[in-house]
């Protein structure tokens, strides 16, 4: 720690020292390669909330698939025949 704290009053006091970060040199540029840089660390930046809202949306969808099983399980009984079936009798 007593080495890092003298290093980085040191960058702080000579910026021309620490050269910045080559985003901060090249950022301010019109051309193509700054926007395709930029375009790259949006798709970087929204690339973890894609993957965490189509895990969300999947836990939902099975969420709701397992109520929906559960509210339509069948009766010991039908609520209307399909057919009507006709016993047969032994005895005419």
């Amino acid at each position: 720690m007593k080495k890092i704290l003298p290093l980085a009053c040191l960058a702080l006091l000579a910026p021309r020292l620490a050269h910045a970060c080559a985003v901060c040199l090249t950022g301010a540029g019109d051309d193509s390669v700054t926007e395709a840089f930029n375009m790259s660390v949006l798709f970087l930046m929204a690339t973890p909330y894609a993957v965490v809202g189509g895990i969300v949306s999947c836990l939902i969808y099975v969420k709701r698939g397992k109520a929906a099983d559960v509210k339509t399980e069948p009766d010991s009984e039908p609520a209307m025949p399909l057919a009507t079936i006709q016993k047969e009798s032994a005895t005419r």
